[in-house]
């Protein structure tokens, strides 16, 4: 059976990208390993909660909403779909189109994957994984099979001796599933079901216009990267500048970096001794102890997830900004070095991140970044309510990347972005740190970070 065709919607006026009214974002590799481990590496917390279920219920709602608008599907054409949406959006090559149940669903049975987006990032770690590492591989089978099914499923990875997994540096990934029977048949349907309603948008009149790069022509660059074939190929990968690619749900990294959040801080709450064990298990964190002495509690699990950010900036824009497709469409139309910002940020603007705009740029100094609609706030909008604190991590991480990029890096130069030249970079005492002043889940109309060179 031929795999349907998945047809992403883009609002030009939020910046906002859909699939089945699903906000997706695109991110690397590097960011989607790094946010991973964040979880992973914290032994006071269960990850299973965070990263298996988080995937589990954003790809229920995602496929359960379009089989809702497809009544007189089969059975065959809601697993083709499903398998469809997983190879489009880079996430591997999960072989549900050609997946029947068994005769005797009591029983586990057991679906392989050859080539897994997360498979590949894991492995770059340092030394071999002990464990698999495929968690929302597993979700999304969990809500798939959920969603075309209209039953409750679970799964897990491996449950046997000699089951294999892409992460630890084996030739495929082994997940073995099993229906979940409970008395009412919706009765566990809502482990994997969240009604978050997407928040009305606003008119795109409320986004002020460009007032840096104006000779910059942002619209041809949204329309050029929006239209560059980044789908997945017949590995299900997308590889294109010098990464690997997702096109992924954003409220699965929401829900993964808000979950977590809360959860360190309950760990923290219980455990005194806690936040000195985790400057020795995260080396990011027994770094920014030396730059920030005064780190604890909510704080260590905010410099983890804004440090998510910092690596996504530095590999992900810095990637862009390495490309033969920068080159041959935005470097013609600079005419200095800090449109090199303004470049950048039109081509975040084709990323489903929302609108950012360049408020305030002192070259060498000083950033200041906007966003309008960012998708971290309005994830925590949909699934947590009104934020007590900022909560654009993401978006505070990449700013400091980029004003390292641009004067530590000197990305125009094509520097090769090593992990050893991200330390040096983005680890420098005299280099660019971001904070968060202002945040729509927060309630204000904008979110905005102030990037500046670290204080000695």
């Amino acid at each position: 059976m031929s795999l349907p065709a998945i047809h992403p919607q883009r609002d030009p006026g939020t910046g906002i990208v859909t699939i089945d009214n699903e906000p997706v974002v695109f991110h690397c590799n590097h960011y989607n390993r790094f946010l991973q481990l964040v979880v992973e590496d914290c032994h006071y917390i269960q990850r299973d909660p965070i990263l298996k279920q988080s995937a589990a219920e954003v790809s229920f709602r995602q496929l359960r909403r379009h089989f809702q608008g497809h009544p007189d599907w089969s059975v065959e054409e809601r697993l083709a779909y499903a398998e469809a949406v997983y190879r489009f959006c880079g996430f591997g090559d999960l072989p549900l189109a050609s997946f029947r149940l068994p005769d005797d669903p009591e029983n586990a049975f057991q679906i392989v994957e050859k080539h897994s987006h997360y498979g590949f990032a894991l492995r770059l770690n340092y030394g071999k994984r002990r464990w698999a590492g495929e968690h929302f591989d597993l979700g999304f089978a969990i809500g798939a099979l959920s969603a075309v099914y209209e039953k409750p499923f679970s799964g897990h990875l491996g449950n046997r001796s000699g089951d294999q997994a892409l992460s630890r540096g084996d030739e495929r990934t082994e997940f073995w599933m099993n229906e979940v029977h409970v008395a009412h048949p919706d009765g566990n349907l809502s482990d994997v079901q969240k009604s978050m309603v997407l928040p009305q948008a606003a008119e795109a009149a409320d986004i002020p216009e460009r007032t840096y790069g104006l000779h910059v022509d942002e619209t041809a660059i949204i329309t050029a990267v929006s239209g560059m074939p980044l789908v997945g190929d017949a590995d299900g990968l997308i590889r294109e500048f010098g990464v690997c690619l997702t096109r992924h749900y954003a409220d699965y990294y929401n829900l993964v970096s808000f979950r977590f959040e809360e959860a360190l801080v309950n760990a923290l709450a219980t455990h005194p001794l806690l936040d000195e064990m985790l400057w020795y298990e995260y080396p990011a964190l027994f770094y920014y102890k030396e730059k920030f002495s005064g780190l604890q509690g909510k704080e260590l699990a905010d410099t983890l997830l804004i440090e998510a950010g910092h690596i996504c900036g530095f590999n992900t824009m810095g990637g862009i900004m390495r490309s033969e497709p920068w080159y041959q469409l935005v470097v013609p139309q600079l005419q200095c070095r800090e449109d090199w910002m303004a470049g950048i940020v039109a081509c975040i603007n084709a990323l489903g991140w929302g609108v950012w705009r360049i408020h305030e740029l002192v070259p060498n100094e000083r950033l200041v970044l906007r966003a309008w609609y960012p998708y971290e706030s309005l994830g925590y909008l949909r699934g947590f309510g009104k934020a007590d604190h900022p909560v654009d991590y993401l978006m505070t991480g990449i700013g400091a990347s980029l004003m390292n990029l641009l004067y530590s890096a000197d990305i125009t130069t094509k520097p090769d972005l090593t992990l050893e030249f991200y330390y040096q970079v983005n680890r420098s005492k005299s280099g660019f740190w971001g904070r968060q002043s202002a945040c729509v889940a927060m309630g204000d109309p904008y979110s905005e970070v102030i990037v500046e060179r670290n204080v000695l």
